[in-house]
């Protein structure tokens, strides 16, 4: 593995005139330029992915400080209080600050997301085996060389996909060590809450009403509503609408399907309810949202 590359004194960022990239995707490969882009204690409003290359370091977030050491990794999600940022002198390693908006396209993995965030939420440190580190570091390599150089629209959209890729597979190793031990580590509360995102996940494009989940879930409606609403601070009707709403967004954007086609393959009765149904949660029609994504693209 080439760890000379995770210990240059550098910064991967864009200009300010490029994209605006440099606002919401960093990476970080020395401690200076933590240090430098980084004061804290600071809250995070972004997603952190630390990895440790070499020596160790001590991170103190909210009530807790965890130490990371070689092939370990880190990832906090936006809402943490981070205290300390403590390396060892022979600390190597990196640090992704992503915000939130670059996952957008990642769906349907909200249930996969949760369910780590919940099941690692008391310590999420992971142990890495040396070929799972050496493709994180491949993947993040790639992203660190083409961040400076994203300067045009398919500049960007490799760099996107290079920050999906990397908090996919990241994703990846650490649902793989859950093994379907979810069940007897959460609440009754949690699991029933990522069973219904994982229905949702299977029927948004037929089903949006949610009788129809509590029904497959076995338990009433108004105890899933209740239940989803405690977790997630969110209605599961806001749930529901969120797949719909990304999916709708995703084929008005990147399809050449017709609106009534569209409508069709969302399960929607006919176009004029698809379109009552957009325009009451986007407050545009899907004509005018896919006119405004292309006049953006040119």
């Amino acid at each position: 593995m080439d760890t000379q590359s995770l210990t240059q004194s550098n910064i991967s960022l864009l200009n300010n005139n490029q994209a605006g990239w440099n606002s919401f995707l960093a990476v970080l490969d020395s401690v200076d330029k933590v240090n430098e882009k980084f004061m804290f204690p600071r809250k995070t409003h972004t997603i952190i992915l630390v990895a440790c290359t070499k020596g160790s370091l001590e991170l103190g977030y909210d009530m807790t400080t965890v130490k990371l050491i070689p092939c370990s990794i880190l990832v906090l999600l936006p809402g943490h209080l981070v205290r300390k940022f403590t390396p060892s002198d022979d600390f190597e390693g990196m640090l992704i600050s992503a915000a939130i908006s670059n996952f957008t396209n990642m769906l349907p993995l909200m249930s996969r997301i949760l369910v780590c965030m919940y099941y690692y939420k008391d310590n999420p440190i992971i142990q890495l085996d040396a070929t799972e580190f050496e493709t994180l570091v491949l993947f993040t390599n790639l992203l660190k060389h083409k961040l400076p150089k994203s300067d045009n629209h398919f500049d960007s959209l490799v760099v996107a996909k290079l920050c999906e890729g990397v908090f996919c597979e990241t994703l990846n190793n650490y649902s793989k060590r859950i093994q379907g031990s979810i069940n007897t580590q959460c609440s009754r509360a949690d699991t029933l809450f990522f069973k219904f995102i994982v229905e949702v996940e299977n029927n948004f494009k037929r089903e949006r009403s949610v009788k129809f989940y509590a029904d497959r879930l076995g338990v009433s409606a108004k105890h899933l509503s209740a239940v989803v609403k405690e977790i997630s601070n969110r209605p599961p009707s806001d749930w529901i609408d969120y797949y719909v709403l990304n999916e709708i967004r995703r084929l008005l954007e990147t399809t050449d399907l017709s609106i009534n086609q569209i409508s069709g393959m969302m399960g929607f009765v006919n176009q004029s309810f698809f379109g009552k149904y957009f325009k009451s949660r986007m407050n545009m029609s899907p004509l005018a949202f896919r006119n405004k994504a292309y006049s953006m693209e040119f």
